[in-house]
């Protein structure tokens, strides 16, 4: 693990203020079911609400590398942040039924332009050594969230889930406005996004939108590409199922509110352990195989997730920590391995193109798992065990392959 102090400016920038994010966007994930349900949906339509977004992802996806070549990656991360996160989270406090939600999702959905601006500004200009770090303590601030969760359950138990949400929501909107505004002036553009606002300067978005479909067919001709595909939408699917967790946790494992709201913050502590103790002997030529055990240890975990004994308070705060905290390094080095193997001057093009692709094959997975989960709520976490299950197998195909270009 490289030094944070050696890490490139706009890396040790994007770290810094990552967690005025962290503060608030994981336990708006974590408690939105809670939320949507004290405001009269039910499981189909909180399912049908993530598959609506991530379908108008999907649209934005197509656009991001455009976006970004064209704006840079310094300044799209800024204005499309406030508008995916800014505006969302304001709507979300102000939320009064079914429409109120999908307005914000329609809107959060504009954030997957910022996924490929935001991955290119805090890593392009980084080599790969520094890579598996930068993603690490990424990944690590984002189950930082887990300890505000903890205080958002005291403040749910002693004001109400709603009332106690609308604050929450508020407070994250301008926390993390803040957050965009301090990284837009503490970050420079990087070396290739500059050379690509130069080329595409005189070239308009449409253009430069429809430039990216030969290009396209070239990519999906790459098997590593293709097997990176089956990766991102592997994982992400699962993050989608996981929006049921919180309700899993409380109406089948029959948790208290409590140790509802406390397990992330564990959670958090098991991911800093791994990050500080694990990740740094990790060598990253190995990066690929550490995402094939990655893949193993968090299919271990969710079976133990799915078997631990209802009312088991010691099970969850062992099981569901360790679970979490292989999530973080799957994730880890599942960006590591990508950004790693492909060329600079195609990155932007190839990570909007598999977050599209993997946005188009993970539209179903929000209604499905809501579905699966209105006809047995274990069902949603025996599908993620399957997923897990194929994302190792592979995994260990991409050990053995070299660059994609």
């Amino acid at each position: 693990m490289v030094s944070y102090r050696l890490l490139t400016k706009n890396a040790r920038t994007c770290i810094a203020v990552e967690p005025l994010w962290a503060l608030f966007g994981p336990m708006a994930s974590y408690f939105m079911p809670l939320y949507q349900k004290q405001l009269g949906l039910n499981e189909v339509q909180m399912g049908l609400l993530n598959s609506i977004g991530i379908a108008t992802g999907l649209f934005f996806y197509s656009l991001a590398a455009p976006i970004t070549d064209k704006l840079g990656r310094r300044r799209t991360s800024l204005i499309f942040d406030i508008l995916s996160w800014t505006i969302s989270m304001v709507i979300w406090a102000l939320a009064r039924s079914y429409i109120w939600f999908l307005a914000a999702a329609v809107f959060n959905s504009i954030v997957r332009v910022v996924y490929v601006s935001w991955n290119l500004l805090i890593s392009e200009d980084a080599n790969d050594e520094q890579r598996s770090t930068i993603f690490g303590w990424i990944n690590i601030i984002g189950t930082f969230g887990g300890f505000t969760t903890l205080v958002g359950g005291m403040f749910i138990t002693r004001f109400g889930v709603v009332p106690s949400m609308r604050i929450l929501f508020l407070a994250g909107a301008l926390s993390m406005t803040s957050m965009f505004f301090l990284r837009y002036l503490g970050t420079r553009e990087t070396a290739m996004g500059k050379i690509l606002m130069d080329k595409t300067k005189e070239i308009s978005l449409l253009a430069l939108t429809l430039r990216q479909l030969p290009r396209a067919r070239m990519a999906l001709k790459d098997p590593f590409f293709l097997r990176m595909v089956g990766i991102f939408f592997i994982v992400n699917a699962i993050s989608v199922i996981d929006f049921f967790r919180i309700l899993y946790l409380r109406d089948m494992k029959l948790l208290p509110p409590l140790i509802v709201s406390s397990v992330p913050a564990l959670s958090a502590l098991a991911s800093f352990f791994l990050f500080f103790f694990i990740l740094p002997r990790q060598k990253e030529a190995k990066a690929p195989n550490h995402l094939a055990g990655s893949f193993l240890a968090c299919l271990a975990f969710q079976v133990f997730f799915i078997a631990m004994p209802k009312g088991s308070i010691l099970a969850a705060i062992l099981i569901f920590p360790s679970l979490q905290a292989s999530y973080a390094l799957l994730a880890t080095f599942r960006d590591t391995v990508f950004m790693n193997r492909t060329e600079a001057e195609i990155r932007s093009e190839r990570f909007s193109l598999i977050q599209s692709i993997m946005m188009l094959l993970c539209i179903p997975i929000g209604w499905i798992a809501g579905l699966l989960y209105s006809l047995s709520p274990h069902l949603p976490f025996v599908l993620s065990c399957l997923l897990y299950t194929s994302g190792f197998f592979l995994a260990r195909k991409i050990r053995s392959m070299n660059a994609g270009t």
